[in-house]
């Protein structure tokens, strides 16, 4: 019930309430009248908050395909976000991923690099990989098809067998070079054994040589690595 000398909506004026609550439902009334922006929907993508994603890119779907001053779009930063790290709207971001995908985000698309790169490329998975490590995430993307082959390097560096046998179920291209170092020379150079044991497994080549004209091998003895590593590179045989 109303109380007495209280005006009637719609006629009334928000300056009966007192204030706080006045500046409360602009703020609301505001938020709901605010266009769609590409802050809006990387700022929903880094949340993981797939409800206000879907609204975003109904109402402009063409944000999609909106970058940031680094390249990256609202899929690449919805894939480097960290599971349980600060609020999100769900556990390991794959409806989000999926509301953008469906909203028309490449599934490949690339963030630009430097050139000296080299065949490396930061694609949502890569993303997903060195800055996310959410291995849900990761198997999601590649049931979708994305390609593992620019990821390998990530799974090296933090020497992950478990994400390294995802990426290598999909039978990614295992010599391509990034730093003039394909994925098995960068595992010998940074001695890390367990993702280096799988990717003499999966056929890498150990012949190509980085830019100083170094192939696996030479590495792995200058590294001191176990003698059953230098073994194998020496006398694997790279799939065709």
């Amino acid at each position: 019930m109303a109380f007495r000398g209280a005006p009637t909506w719609p006629s009334c004026r928000l300056s009966w309430y007192p204030k706080r609550l006045d500046n409360c439902l602009m703020s609301k009334i505001a938020e709901k009248i605010r266009p769609p922006s590409k802050t809006a929907l990387f700022d929903a993508a880094k949340r993981w908050n797939v409800d206000a994603v879907k609204t975003i890119l109904t109402a402009a779907p063409a944000l999609v395909e909106a970058s940031d001053a680094r390249g990256r779009r609202a899929l690449h930063i919805a894939c480097a976000v960290k599971p349980d790290t600060g609020t999100l709207g769900e556990a390991n971001g794959i409806k989000t991923v999926a509301a953008l995908l469906e909203g028309g985000a490449g599934l490949d698309l690339e963030a630009p690099m430097d050139e000296d790169e080299g065949d490396f490329r930061a694609t949502p998975l890569w993303y997903a990989v060195a800055r996310g490590e959410n291995l849900p995430l990761v198997r999601f993307l590649l049931r979708h098809g994305a390609d593992a082959s620019y990821s390998l390097w990530a799974a090296v560096w933090r020497d992950d067998d478990a994400l390294c046998r995802q990426l290598l179920k999909t039978k990614p291209r295992l010599n391509l070079r990034a730093h003039g170092e394909t994925p098995l020379f960068y595992a010998a150079r940074l001695k890390r054994l367990k993702t280096l044991d799988l990717l003499i497994k999966a056929g890498a080549d150990p012949r190509i040589r980085d830019n100083h004209g170094r192939d696996a091998a030479d590495i792995a003895r200058a590294r001191h690595l176990p003698g059953d590593f230098i073994r194998r590179l020496t006398s694997v045989t790279p799939q065709t």
